[in-house]
């Protein structure tokens, strides 16, 4: 029953299109519309310049940040290291950190 259904549709959809040959040709470009797409194009890459920019600035900051959660993680798997050898009787683990 859904495929005389859609057969039907698609039928109807190639007809449409068939009767009316202009609209799926694009319009030429006026100049109007030519230096809205140019102004565009031209923001969004002024705003990715601006992002780069950012981004680059910010590199430092992220390394930092990245060295110093590698450590911060370090510490504690030898903290978690030292705590179950001191759960498991070794003395020496469990000194003061």
């Amino acid at each position: 029953m859904t495929r005389p259904l859609l057969a039907l549709s698609s039928l109807a959809l190639l007809a449409a299109m068939v009767a009316i040959p202009g609209t799926a040709r694009a319009q030429p470009e006026d100049a109007e519309h030519r230096a809205d797409r140019l102004r565009t194009i031209e923001l969004n890459r002024r705003a990715q310049a601006a992002v780069d920019r950012r981004d680059r600035s910010n590199a430092d900051v992220r390394a930092t940040n990245r060295r110093a959660q590698e450590r911060y993680e370090r510490e504690r798997a030898e903290w978690r290291r030292r705590v179950e050898a001191c759960r498991a009787g070794d003395d020496d683990a469990c000194a003061p950190y």
